[in-house]
């Protein structure tokens, strides 16, 4: 499903969203909804869930754009190329823990989250998302290509694929 979304943005892409905020609110809000719609398990989230879950993810997202632009803003009177890097991937990592922090926040109950949190996969999840994007950033950057979408879909697979391995790895470990 996530692979749909990309493919039909890079397809259309959301040309007449002003601004890049606005862009990055939508693509977090699209992933919330890929997520929410594809629960295993026959897991199923109430409306208030799940609308808790794409607005937050929207809201999440766009203040990770807006943190990334001010820090863009910051780096680039010192010059060099290694000041976007850090910043989009210091933006990517904290995105990717303020997301799984939402997710769980969204998807367990208060008991539950306390045994159930996994503050290893977590981290492992965003020094992923860290990298993903930071490689589609500079091969983006080569190819002189336009628009967020490079740098974002990277990140949505990197999310998505340390989700399905802490869920793996979960299913796998003998109950305590």
């Amino acid at each position: 499903m996530l692979g749909s979304f990309a493919a039909a943005l890079a397809i259309a892409g959301p040309r007449g969203l002003a601004g890049i905020g606005a862009q990055f609110a939508l693509y977090g809000a699209l992933h919330a909804t890929a997520l929410a719609l594809s629960l295993s398990g026959g897991a199923r989230l109430s409306s208030g869930r799940t609308l808790s879950l794409v607005a937050g993810a929207a809201i999440l997202a766009l203040a990770t754009a807006r943190l990334g632009i001010f820090g863009l803003h910051a780096v680039s009177v010192l010059g060099g190329s290694a000041g976007p890097f850090a910043i989009l991937a210091a933006c990517a990592g904290l995105g990717a823990l303020a997301y799984g922090g939402l997710i769980r926040a969204v998807l367990t109950d208060p008991p539950e989250a306390a045994r159930r949190s996994r503050m290893k996969s977590l981290v492992a999840t965003s020094l992923g998302c860290a990298a993903a994007t930071s490689v589609s950033f500079a091969a983006g950057r080569g190819l002189h290509a336009s628009g967020v979408l490079w740098v974002v879909a990277p990140w949505w697979f990197a999310f998505s694929g340390g989700l399905w391995c802490a869920a793996a790895e979960e299913s796998h470990k003998m109950p305590v």
